[in-house]
């Protein structure tokens, strides 16, 4: 690869304009596992830690299984979802959206043991903005 101000071909990028992304290289075979392996497994063990939270509270056998059923469910879809179209949005609307769906469900955990819902919002939220933030520098640093 020659660089830009070198005479001859140029390979570099050479001014305004989209740049495109570097990193790691995509197998064919191996994204389309991780778009929907994640999720299922993160949205498995968020429904199983609802599920603890639930009976540990005071909600019966039955409720505390359906809101772990349901929390599973939501929270796989919605990082599906985020992590199938990840490609698709620019870095801060990525790192954004992770940092929202991990601090909405911290949230909803924190508010399954029973404590007011301005402290699980606060848990939600710091977590959130922190999720982001972090998102946004591995993101940022494997792009650039």
């Amino acid at each position: 690869m020659t660089h830009s101000i070198l005479p001859g071909r140029h390979h570099a990028h050479e001014g305004p304009g989209p740049v495109p992304r570097t990193g790691h290289v995509r197998h064919e075979r191996t994204a389309p596992t991780a778009t929907w392996a994640v999720p299922v497994i993160g949205g498995f063990v968020l429904g199983l830690y609802a599920v603890f939270l639930a009976h540990e509270n005071g909600f019966g056998e039955l409720q505390g299984w359906m809101l772990g059923l349901v929390a599973a469910v939501v929270s796989a879809g919605l990082g599906y979802l985020v992590v199938r179209n990840r490609d698709k949005m620019i870095t801060e609307v990525r790192a954004a959206s992770f940092g929202a769906l991990f601090g909405v469900s911290m949230g909803f955990l924190r508010s399954l043991t029973r404590v007011s819902v301005l402290e699980a919002s606060w848990i939600g939220l710091i977590f959130g903005v922190c999720m982001g933030l972090a998102s946004y520098y591995v993101f940022y640093w494997h792009e650039h």
